[in-house]
């Protein structure tokens, strides 16, 4: 009985000295009995394959590992543990990149020692801070991304898409090259244009925004210009008739002036001296309508009742009549006057002395200007003793 406890004994310490063994190979393989200084970095993203654990290097030197990633407020907070008798070496103006070891292998931190450091420049502590450096983003992003379409791609139909690029450019070396050597004399002779092509692509922009500014009228337009399109359309049978009347009228036109052209010019020609008169008269013709107008109520009055209504006035010195001797002239020559036109006198007592042509002197000497008479006077001197009278 005491023998078989004892072998259960043994049999439990094997088991519990393997089991040791086997954490203990654990932890000196992940380091577990190191001690680090702790040192946070901070990054926009810390992609895809970094492992935990993964090596901190320092110009391809592990100095120590990734001990924890989290998130924060702008992106990821890495803390790394540096060797205690590494970190001394490494100045704090360090940054970090993270890369694959290969394209798409894990990755790890490089701290990158910035050129021109001097040997005794401040060194990392730990509690320090750094900062991840932009380029290797800029690459960590284009692998990221690139990751997923490479897995995407099938090998089969990369291969026949490459066989296929490989035949048609096989044998074409030489026309392939000559074409680049063109494009690069084109290139060459286009870039000396380049500043005026920008220049004109803002004056586009420009030129854009000024039609931008008045597309709103100019859709309005070719709206109307639709409406008066359609009407032209529904008065169609009208403006062909209208188009063909004009066309008669056109050649009877042609016709008048074909018989008439020289009449028309002589007219013309005839017509100068009866136009220099009426252009030297012209500042009558206002005060002469604007007179005629004003005399139309007076001209109904006068024929009221269908019965002609005057008053007469004679002159007892009447310029005699004209004889065999005299020679009748129009003597006029005193220039545009309304003489009281739109509202002349009534009566009018002024009479324009002018040769007429009448007397020895070629002018009348009869009386110009009515004798003022009255209404018993007048009755005498027109109808004596006839008994007759003038009524209103």
């Amino acid at each position: 009985m005491g023998k078989i406890f004892g072998n259960r004994v043994l049999g439990i310490l094997f088991v519990a000295l393997l089991l040791l063994g086997v954490w203990v190979v654990n932890a000196v393989f992940s380091q577990k009995f190191l001690s680090f200084d702790k040192v946070k970095l901070n990054t926009d993203t810390i992609g895809l394959q970094l492992p935990a654990r993964a090596d901190v290097k320092v110009r391809g030197v592990i100095v120590g590992q990734v001990l924890e990633a989290e998130s924060g407020a702008d992106g990821a907070v890495l803390t790394l543990g540096i060797k205690p008798d590494k970190i001394g070496q490494i100045p704090n103006n360090v940054t970090a990149s993270i890369l694959p070891k290969t394209l798409f292998g894990e990755k790890y931190v490089e701290l990158v020692i910035p050129s021109g450091t001097a040997p005794g420049a401040p060194k990392l502590k730990q509690g320090n801070t750094i900062t991840q450096t932009a380029l290797p983003i800029e690459v960590e992003r284009v692998l990221n991304d690139l990751y997923p379409l490479l897995r995407a791609v099938q090998p089969a139909e990369l291969n026949y898409t490459l066989n296929a690029i490989s035949s048609a450019l096989e044998g074409r070396g030489e026309a392939i090259g000559q074409n680049i050597e063109t494009l690069d004399s084109y290139l060459k002779r286009i870039n000396p244009q380049v500043p005026e092509l920008v220049n004109d692509l803002r004056l586009l922009a420009k030129v854009s925004g000024t039609y931008a500014d008045v597309a709103p009228q100019i859709a309005a337009t070719l709206r109307n210009t639709v409406k008066t399109g359609n009407t032209l359309v529904s008065r169609q049978a009208k403006l062909n008739a209208f188009f063909k009347d004009t066309s008669a009228f056109s050649d009877t036109a042609k016709t008048f002036l074909d018989n008439n052209g020289e009449n028309i010019v002589r007219l013309g020609q005839i017509s100068q001296p009866q136009l220099k008169l009426l252009n030297r008269y012209s500042p009558e013709f206002p005060c002469l309508l604007e007179g005629l107008v004003e005399q139309a109520p007076l001209l109904a009055s006068t024929f009221r009742g269908f019965v002609f209504h005057i008053d007469l006035v004679t002159l007892p010195r009447q310029p005699r009549g004209y004889t065999p001797k005299d020679t009748q002239v129009y003597g006029a020559d005193n220039g545009p006057a309304c003489l009281g036109l739109p509202h002349p006198k009534v009566p009018f007592t002024g009479i324009p002395n002018f040769n007429d042509g009448v007397d020895n002197l070629g002018r009348g000497d009869a009386q110009r200007v009515a004798p003022n008479l009255d209404e018993a006077n007048l009755n005498v001197l027109l109808y004596g003793g006839m008994g007759a009278g003038v009524t209103n």
